[in-house]
């Protein structure tokens, strides 16, 4: 699904981003320290010119007030994008947890961006040690 440019002047524009975020396991029972994965996913729509991608940034916030470092993905045209990340957690200081992440994604040419940022679902989880 790739518009060609009417113009030379024309430039790809996002129009709109939708995100999603599972965690995996929701229930963790087990040794510790658990690891939950989280997958998520960036639906992009909007106009692409031939050629044109597009730079998403995004970033993780937990529910214990961590943040990850902005992240990178290179788009070449409306599409779902999936991204991933961990979270490892859990000991003899805290062997019960319940908790959630999340994530905001956004066009970084403001050029390109008719969106602002964009929040996921929170992907809640819960974590029980035993030895």
């Amino acid at each position: 699904m790739v518009c060609s440019a009417a113009g030379s002047a024309s430039a790809s524009v996002v129009t709109g981003l939708h995100d999603t975020l599972s965690a995996t396991p929701d229930h963790y029972v087990g040794s510790c320290p658990g690891v939950i994965t989280f997958h998520g996913q960036i639906k992009v729509t909007g106009d692409f010119q031939n050629g044109q991608k597009v730079e998403i940034g995004y970033q993780f916030t937990r529910s214990d007030g961590g943040t990850g470092e902005n992240q990178y993905l290179e788009v070449p045209g409306p599409g779902v994008y999936d991204i991933t990340t961990t979270w490892t957690l859990g000991g003899a200081q805290l062997p019960h947890f319940s908790g959630w992440e999340k994530f905001k994604a956004w066009p970084t040419d403001s050029a390109q961006n008719r969106t602002g940022d964009t929040f996921s679902n929170e992907a809640h989880f819960t974590l029980e040690c035993r030895r």
